[in-house]
C-alpha cells in the first residue's frame, strides 16, 4: 500500500504529494480510463491546428499530447513533479511545466484554448481555478473541464463508497476539501462557469469503460492511482478496512464479463467561451 495521507497535510499538500508518489503507476490504472475522454474534452474546447493551448492538471500528459497531435502548440501544467517527468517522457512534442492551477504563472490572454481533465477534483478552490483559466484565455477562447459522474451511474465509485458506508466510516478526518461530486451536478457546472464570465456554457456526459483482469484490480486501482479515495481507506480501522476490501472484491463480481471485469466509468464535461 502506498501511503497517501499524513496528518499534517492540507488538502492541497495531500493531493500534490499523493500524485507525485503515484505518478509512475497512474498510466497503468486510472490512465486507461481518463485517456478515453481526452478527445471529447479537446473537442469541447475546440482545440485545433495552430492554436496555443494549455492543459491544466495534465497528469501524464494526455491532453497536451493529443493537442500537439492535432497541430496545436501545447503546454501541459501539473503541480506534481513526478507527473511532469512522466508527461515530458510520454509526449516530447508538447511542453510541460510544474505549476499551480489556482495561480497560473501566465500572462492574461495567452491561450486560444484551456482544458482541465479531472483537475477541479483535486483543487481546494475550484472557483479560483476556473477564474484563472478565464484570465489566461484570449477573447473568444474556449475552456473545458471534466469530472466524474455520481456513484449512481459510476460503477467504480458505487462499489467502493457502498463498501465503506457499510463496513467503515465515510466521515474520517481527512483535510477539509470541496465535495468530490460537486460538479457531477450539471447546475453546479453552469454556475461556476457563468460566475467566472463564460458564455455559451454546455454540459455533456461521455462514457468510458474500465476493463480489469481481476477483482483485485479494483484495490490496486485505488491504492496506486487515487489520492482522496485511498486516503479514505487508509484512515479506516484495520478490521473495518479488511471488511471493506472484502466487500469491494465481492461487489466486483456483479461486473464480471468473460474472463475479466467491465465497469462503466462515465464523466461530465463542461465547456464555455470567453466573452
Amino acid at each position: 500500500m502506498k501511503k497517501t495521507y499524513q496528518p499534517t497535510n492540507s488538502f492541497k499538500e495531500m493531493e500534490q504529494t499523493g500524485w507525485h508518489d503515484k505518478s509512475s503507476d497512474y498510466d497503468q490504472y486510472a490512465g486507461s480510463v481518463t485517456r478515453q475522454t481526452i478527445s471529447a474534452l479537446l473537442d469541447a474546447a475546440k482545440v485545433s491546428l495552430g492554436m496555443v493551448t494549455l492543459d491544466i492538471a495534465s497528469g501524464p500528459g494526455y491532453g497536451a499530447g493529443e493537442a500537439a497531435t492535432r497541430g496545436a502548440k501545447a503546454v501541459g501544467l501539473d503541480f506534481a513533479e513526478g507527473m511532469i517527468a512522466e508527461a515530458t517522457e510520454n509526449y516530447p512534442s508538447a511542453r510541460f511545466v510544474q505549476g499551480d492551477g489556482e495561480n497560473l504563472k501566465f500572462n492574461d490572454a495567452s491561450f486560444d484554448a484551456v482544458t482541465c481533465p479531472y483537475g477541479l477534483l483535486h483543487m481546494p478552490d475550484p472557483e479560483k481555478a476556473v477564474a484563472e483559466a478565464y484570465r489566461v484565455l484570449k477573447p473568444r477562447g474556449h475552456y473545458a473541464f471534466s469530472v466524474w459522474t455520481t456513484p449512481e451511474t459510476h460503477q467504480f465509485f458505487d462499489i467502493v463508497l457502498d463498501a465503506i458506508k457499510t463496513h467503515g466510516d465515510l466521515d474520517v478526518p481527512l483535510p477539509e476539501a470541496p465535495p468530490v461530486f460537486r460538479f457531477s451536478d450539471h447546475t453546479e457546472c453552469h454556475k461556476i462557469m457563468e460566475d467566472a464570465g463564460f458564455d455559451n456554457v454546455k454540459v455533456i456526459e461521455v462514457n468510458a469503460v474500465w476493463k480489469a483482469e481481476s477483482a483485485q484490480s479494483l484495490l490496486d486501482m485505488i491504492y496506486n492511482s487515487t489520492v482522496r479515495t485511498s486516503a479514505l481507506l487508509e484512515l479506516q480501522q484495520p478490521d473495518a478496512r479488511d471488511n471493506i476490501h472484502s466487500a469491494i472484491l465481492a461487489g466486483a463480481e456483479n461486473y464480471r464479463e468473460g474472463g475479466g471485469f467491465s465497469f462503466a466509468w462515465p464523466s461530465v464535461i463542461a465547456a464555455g467561451q470567453k466573452v
